[in-house]
């Protein structure tokens, strides 16, 4: 509970920034969306490319995820953002400037990186300034204002592109997230006075390793892994990559066109983060939320697959469901996070978070090839689309008869434990 001394104005003020900077981190991890076909037709990119240029920011971030886990453990959020957010900036310019595949995936590389704390960081926060039967919504909070940036990279990143092009275009969001880092500076604290984690000695380089030892040791974290790893990653395979392409190769949608469709999945997405954030309470369960969600989206991708020439208005409509319906992803960090006590708590949601994002940079890699392969095989785009949509419902629902065998559990009863 935040401490008298906390005016209402501060707490605010932190959830705000915090949320705002998150933004940055779901922009440049979708920005490669909708100006994909023009990366590909302005430097002779391929499938395949495109596939690893986009995963590359996934791959980067997820690899970050454990050394992330102990920095904010030993040195704090606060800390820890302010240097990764300064990589991010290093990767916005890096990206403007590139003049090839290889310079544009380095600079995916750097943004990666840079935004790999820019969830666990503020989680970390939350954690530590409210209650744990509020950890579920914030994230919910956190993700659904956060998900702005990846609606800015839909239609306005396209009008951007058209009217100032994408170069110019992440050099204004750079110099946009230098300016954020300093407000975050001045505002963020790690947690409120007299918390317990301010006066713990901070763990040795030997202790944190231990630490990392006991998470991934636990029980729980095998199959809450493997569907932490396709729960958002199916979607953002989706979102953030080929919806585009699809609606572009099957469909003959512009770049305005695609951008608008694309607004309407990331708009879905906003409104399902905020409504899935209160699963938990509804369902007095983290895990029944997540097991319809997970269900509901492997549906929809077996629906696209299934579908002979669908007209747009169908495939939008289920496209904007599947946006909506992704707000059930950030409960598997909530379900994350109850299986941890505090000293472990940055080394155990980052490690959920390493298979989160390493899960979409394998799909996107995956689907790059299998989409690639079809092709040079003589399907055509529809078919070749389909058979993507279905091999993603396959892998979501595998994943998710796993996680089904782990017990339930909510942050009541981890509050009664303690």
């Amino acid at each position: 509970m935040p401490p008298r001394s906390a005016s209402r104005f501060y707490i605010v003020a932190l959830v705000a920034i915090l949320c705002i900077v998150y933004t940055v981190s779901q922009f440049l991890r979708s920005s490669t969306g909708v100006i994909a076909p023009n990366l590909a037709a302005d430097l002779g990119l391929h499938p395949e490319e495109l596939g690893i240029l986009s995963g590359a920011f996934f791959l980067s971030f997820a690899v970050m995820q454990v050394p992330v886990g102990i920095f904010l453990d030993r040195y704090g959020a606060r800390l820890t953002m302010i240097g990764s957010v300064g990589i991010a900036v290093l990767g916005c310019f890096a990206f403007a400037l590139a003049e090839g595949r290889t310079g544009l995936t380095l600079a995916r590389i750097l943004m990666g990186i840079g935004c790999s704390v820019m969830l666990m960081g503020p989680l970390m926060i939350y954690r530590r300034w409210f209650p744990a039967e509020r950890f579920a919504s914030l994230s919910g909070l956190q993700i659904a204002i956060g998900t702005i940036g990846a609606i800015a990279a839909t239609a306005p990143l396209a009008y951007a592109t058209e009217t100032i092009g994408w170069r110019t275009s992440f050099v204004a969001v750079g110099v946009f997230t230098a300016v954020l880092a300093i407000v975050m500076g001045v505002i963020v604290r790690d947690a409120p006075a007299g918390h317990a984690s301010l006066q713990r000695s901070p763990e040795t380089f030997w202790q944190s390793l231990k630490g990392l030892g006991e998470v991934v040791r636990h029980p729980a974290v095998p199959p809450l892994f493997v569907m932490i790893s396709t729960g958002y990653a199916s979607f953002a395979t989706v979102q953030t990559l080929w919806a585009s392409p699809y609606l572009a190769d099957v469909h003959g949608l512009d770049l305005s066109g695609r951008g608008t469709v694309l607004l309407g999945i990331t708009g879905g997405q906003v409104v399902g983060l905020l409504l899935w954030g209160y699963g938990e309470r509804l369902f007095g369960s983290i895990k029944k939320p997540i097991l319809a969600g997970a269900f509901l989206s492997a549906s929809i991708l077996g629906l696209l697959a299934l579908l002979d020439a669908p007209p747009l208005w169908l495939v939008t409509l289920l496209f904007v469901i599947f946006g909506l319906n992704a707000g059930y992803t950030p409960l598997l960090l909530a379900h994350g996070r109850l299986l941890f006590p505090d000293r472990l708590a940055g080394r155990g949601i980052t490690v959920l978070n390493f298979g989160n994002m390493a899960g979409v940079f394998v799909l996107q890699g995956l689907t790059g090839a299998l989409i690639g392969q079809l092709l040079r095989s003589g399907f055509g785009f529809e078919l070749t689309y389909r058979w993507t949509f279905a091999s993603l419902a396959l892998v979501l629902v595998a994943a998710l008869a796993y996680y089904a065998t782990i017990p339930d559990t909510n942050s009541r009863a981890v509050m009664d434990g303690d």
